[in-house]
């Protein structure tokens, strides 16, 4: 008998917002309720849960599972956004950052911290997501928020470009992170690329390609279901 309910973990393509990606499962199961676990830009790719029916009840504890990002960050240029899709609203020079500076720095962002979330993010202030208010142009009150960074490890550097793995706790803003890294340097910086590579123990090469979601029967994506109820055991 093919389970009614259950989690599908799935690798969600740039260009999509998460909203859309739930919309297609519903379709694809019939209308049943879904939802994820943690948003991801649209610019964004990589690791997506997705639970169905009574399994919507564990969101909670799935959203608070530990995530791996893997990101690209271009130095000089800020945008609205804190990413490539935004618009430009400053440049700062970046010379005078070295790659032996920027290890160094990153040290600092390990641990427990506080973190000011974006303007364009999903938090809500008075029922709005904070990206409805920024799109109006009305700055809002918002409160740093403790995130904890795992690891933090630079991978590349050169030129205006430089690459990072970050280990860290639900609520973290990659996007943010490197804005925050470009002011230790009195420059600026934005996210050209992120990828989310695992979230707790689920990884991106186990998870199911958008190509095969967008064909996929029914019967199909209900034989790669996999038991919300066991993994919540040993994240309880």
């Amino acid at each position: 008998m093919l389970p009614t309910s259950g989690l599908l973990v799935i690798d969600k393509p740039q260009g999509l917002t998460s909203f859309q990606c739930v919309a297609r499962i519903r379709r694809i199961l019939g209308g049943v309720r879904v939802g994820h676990c943690g948003t991801l830009d649209p610019m964004a790719q990589g690791i997506l849960l997705i639970l169905f029916g009574t399994a919507t009840r564990l969101q909670e504890q799935f959203l608070s599972l530990e995530k791996q990002y893997w990101f690209r960050a271009r130095w000089g240029i800020m945008t609205d956004t804190g990413d490539r899709e935004g618009k430009e609203v400053a440049r700062f020079a970046y010379a005078h950052i070295s790659e032996a500076d920027l290890s160094e720095a990153i040290i600092n962002f390990r641990g427990d911290q506080l973190q000011t979330p974006p303007m364009y993010s999903a938090l809500k202030y008075k029922g709005k997501h904070y990206y409805e208010w920024a799109r109006k142009g009305i700055e809002i009150p918002r409160i740093p928020r403790p995130v904890r960074i795992e690891s933090f490890d630079l991978l590349h550097s050169e030129g205006e470009f430089w690459e990072g793995r970050v280990v860290c706790s639900r609520g973290t803003y990659i996007r943010t992170l490197a804005e925050d890294v470009a002011k230790k340097f009195q420059s600026g910086a934005h996210l050209d690329a992120l990828i989310r590579e695992r979230v707790g123990p689920f990884r991106r090469e186990d998870a199911l390609t958008w190509e095969t979601i967008e064909s996929a029967t029914q019967e199909f994506l209900l034989n790669h279901v996999q038991d919300p109820l066991h993994h919540h055991a040993r994240l309880v």
